[in-house]
């Protein structure tokens, strides 16, 4: 009967620590909102490919983009979106902003590959006959000496010495820093590169149209309208700049 009674204690107690656990860890995930702080710290969240993106206007506030181009306070701008796109139209003017994808490519070599096929198909074709680009992950062990035998060769105090008065003489464990994501962008028959937007653009003039890509992201930003080329260039460049921005804050 003691033994009985013991067992029943045991079982008791251990029921109740139990439901005190469960109890600490439902408390746990409220307080992180279901783990919501860890998947934003680790970065799953911006780079899950099911993120959609929010509404298109929402990356082209009105304002701003009547101040921008100064459109002034008597333009009455009608605004028009899609699944991708969204515009703000007066007569036969628009300003307009343009997403590529439903939702961002599942990787950066993708968007890249896209961007040059549509906008740079020579940046293909290059990258097609030449070497794969090295991969992002992983040990690079080259330079390291790694790749050859153990040398168990015991150096002398002179050979340490000029190997330590030379500057220019390599360094062991230092491996070539990693090579950029994307390739520079090249004027073409029909754009002209641009620095500072995205990882890489192109404008094409004819067209009044600036095409960027960020990441795994490609957009377009075009103005439609008359006035100097270059002050509508660089009205794109400034909006592009803010789409920029706003896809890489992760509270929208």
């Amino acid at each position: 009967m003691k033994q009985l009674n013991s067992l029943l204690l045991i079982l008791g107690l251990l029921g109740c620590s139990g439901q005190s656990s469960d109890s600490s860890d439902t408390g746990n995930n409220n307080q992180s909102g279901d783990g919501s702080i860890a998947r934003r710290v680790s970065g799953t969240w911006l780079l899950s490919t099911d993120y959609h993106y929010q509404d298109r206007c929402n990356y082209m506030p009105e304002e701003f983009v009547r101040n921008l181009f100064k459109l002034g306070e008597n333009v009455e701008l009608a605004k028009h979106s899609d699944l991708n796109s969204c515009e703000f139209r007066w007569g036969s003017n628009h300003i307009g902003f343009h997403l590529e994808s439903e939702k961002p490519f599942e990787s950066t070599y993708q968007s890249e590959y896209h961007f040059n096929k549509l906008f740079e198909p020579e940046a293909n074709k290059s990258a097609d006959s030449s070497e794969p680009k090295p991969t992002l992950f992983g040990p690079a062990p080259q330079g390291t000496g790694s790749e050859s035998p153990a040398d168990n060769t015991a150096s002398t105090t002179e050979e340490d010495s000029i190997r330590g008065a030379d500057p220019k003489a390599p360094l062991e464990g230092i491996t070539h820093p990693t090579p950029p994501l994307a390739t520079p962008a090249q004027n073409t028959a029909t754009g002209v590169a641009v620095n500072g937007v995205g990882d890489k653009a192109i404008w094409e003039p004819g067209k009044k149209t600036l095409h960027v890509l960020y990441i795994n992201h490609v957009f377009s930003v075009s103005a439609q309208m008359p006035g100097d080329p270059a002050n509508l260039k660089q009205g794109c460049i400034s909006l592009a700049k803010l789409v920029v921005d706003s896809l890489h804050d992760p509270t929208d």
